[in-house]
């Protein structure tokens, strides 16, 4: 069993300093979207997990449930007022574009993708996942597609996103 305190199994120490600048060049790229005229919401994860599928709930192991539709992907899970917002803005918008920005370290990788839809939006969602699990997530993009589930900590609502072209979410 993994113990949590592991810098092996627990990437907190791997996340928090980068993490933090990637909640600031969140702010100065929300920050430019606003000065070219486009309405900025930012997003700020509590939580991200990457989905793969694997694995299961026990419930799910012994067959006693089933879900309809497992969700695959990164899980987004933000404030319930950012929640609000951002279901509120892409319920009659589509997202036309995805711009995705990178970096690696620590054996993390860690990405902003700017959701942009028209010219009078963007929906910037900061996210990153551990080097290791980049084989399995990049196997369920291929498969499935990429998505990012944006959702509340309830998790009775979700905002689905897929992004068409998975390889910026791939860096070397």
């Amino acid at each position: 069993m993994n113990d949590p305190v592991d810098p092996e199994s627990n990437p907190f120490d791997r996340v928090v300093g980068h993490w933090e600048q990637v909640i600031e060049d969140m702010a100065a790229t929300a920050t430019q979207y606003r000065d070219n005229g486009r309405e900025a919401i930012e997003l700020h994860p509590g939580d991200v997990a990457v989905l793969t599928g694997e694995p299961r709930t026990m419930a799910e192991q012994t067959g006693e449930y089933e879900p309809e539709t497992r969700r695959l992907g990164f899980d987004v899970v933000v404030p319930g007022d950012e929640f609000r917002r951002v279901a509120d803005a892409l319920e009659d918008r589509t997202v036309e574009r995805s711009e995705v920005f990178r970096a690696t370290d620590d054996g993390m990788v860690f990405l902003l993708v700017a959701l942009e839809c028209g010219d009078d939006l963007a929906v910037l969602v900061p996210l990153y996942y551990d080097k290791t699990d980049r084989a399995d997530l990049s196997q369920v993009a291929a498969d499935h597609g990429l998505y990012s589930h944006i959702r509340p900590l309830t998790d009775d609502e979700v905002v689905t996103v897929t992004h068409e072209d998975p390889e910026p979410f791939f860096p070397e």
